[in-house]
């Protein structure tokens, strides 16, 4: 069943769609309790100004393969259960 659920386009999808989506919200709820508000120009300078930006881009994007890999397989094994 792990071989079927991982080898499916549709999970990839559901991995996309749920990771893009965690990138977004994990990315604005902690801008705002780091940041306090929409302060931008603090943001930048110590996000992306100091050569940080790889490591912070390549955080959310892991971060988001790996709760989208997770919570994917679980709707799709959820699914596939219930249909039988």
């Amino acid at each position: 069943m792990f071989k079927e659920i991982i080898s499916s386009k549709k999970y990839w999808k559901t991995v996309v769609f749920i990771g893009v989506g965690f990138i977004i919200v994990f990315s604005v709820i902690e801008h705002l309790m780091q940041y306090g508000g929409l302060s931008l120009d603090i943001f930048i300078e110590e996000r992306i100004s100091q050569g940080r930006w790889m490591r912070y881009f390549l955080s959310r994007v892991a971060g988001g393969l790996m709760y989208g890999m997770i919570m994917g397989y679980y709707f799709e094994l959820r699914k596939r259960k219930s249909n039988r």
